[in-house]
């Protein structure tokens, strides 16, 4: 729910003076899909009385759509307080059209997800911050997923004078049918645009039939247009005639894909396709392997090396 005060010194020297654009207005945008991937099946009445309840909710902190009303008056360097998912809950739950929707905010609010029932309790504006969201399964995973690229994309777009790079792990949750329309889309809009920020994105699958599933492929087709490199691992044979039709492989090259050993990859830039061999340091190896004799062999040398650690 918070409105994230940016910097745009930066891009205001390079452009001049921007048009003001609602910043409430924006987020309620990013709130709508937020939503969206919570409740699928919100019909377009319940959008429009969500639409409604998120400005009530806003308005209640003081904040309008006049961006000065963002500014906290006994701290004027940042933004006042923000709402919480509890604060949008009780105004959706007085209404008997949009109870339904409350129900469902429940889990969030009272339930086992109401960690996401909070104020922001970390300083992000750490040079090195963790979003963490390996422990959220199912469709919270996703939800998580999209909160934070939502932050993510925000701190992209400040300065244009730095170099940043976007890595977006499992994409097919955001894109592909267990997401919707609005998600994709946002997805989509940051590797067709984030050049124009100084940056580049970097989307990772393994899930190849997920990540064409939605509209026929739109969203996957899509980020595969936008995307100058594309690298392409042991595939089964199905997966391997997929991607031969999108990115016109030869057939040696698509037998090469079906035959490819741990490390072997396809780098595919430039019109050009070329077969390459990963090779990794023993550190890099040891921090990424899930071989488990491998993982073994470090468990067994750390226990030698905590032992001689206590004799000494």
């Amino acid at each position: 729910m918070e409105i994230r005060k940016a910097d745009s010194a930066a891009n205001d020297l390079l452009d001049g003076p921007q048009t003001e654009k609602s910043e409430l207005a924006a987020k309620i945008q990013r709130l709508h899909i937020f939503f969206s991937l919570l409740i699928p099946d919100m019909n377009h009445e319940e959008r429009q009385l969500l639409d409604e309840a998120l400005i009530q909710t806003y308005n209640q902190k003081g904040i309008t759509h006049n961006n000065e009303s963002l500014i906290d008056s006994k701290h004027p360097d940042r933004y006042r307080e923000m709402p919480i998912l509890e604060d949008v809950y009780h105004i959706l739950k007085e209404n008997p059209d949009t109870r339904r929707l409350a129900n469902i905010m429940n889990r969030l609010v009272h339930g086992s997800a109401s960690t996401f029932n909070q104020q922001t309790n970390v300083n992000l504006d750490n040079k090195y911050t963790v979003l963490d969201i390996s422990e959220l399964t199912g469709d919270l995973l996703t939800v998580g997923m999209f909160v934070a690229l939502d932050y993510v994309w925000d701190k992209a777009k400040e300065d244009r004078t730095v170099e940043k790079a976007i890595f977006i792990d499992e994409t097919w949750q955001l894109i592909g049918a267990s997401s919707n329309r609005l998600a994709a889309e946002f997805v989509l809009e940051i590797f067709k645009i984030i050049r124009g920020y100084g940056g580049s994105a970097i989307c990772a699958t393994q899930d190849l039939n997920d990540f064409f599933s939605l509209e026929d492929g739109k969203y996957g087709k899509g980020i595969i247009n936008n995307s100058k490199t594309k690298i392409i691992l042991n595939l089964e044979d199905e997966e391997a005639m997929r991607v031969q039709s999108i990115l016109h492989l030869s057939e040696a090259e698509t037998m090469a894909i079906t035959h490819f050993e741990r490390g072997n990859g396809l780098i595919s830039t430039n019109n050009n396709n070329v077969t390459v061999e990963f090779k990794a340091s023993d550190l890099e190896k040891e921090l990424i392997t899930t071989d488990r004799l491998e993982l073994k062999k470090i468990l067994e040398r750390e226990k030698q090396r905590q032992t001689a650690s206590e004799v000494v």
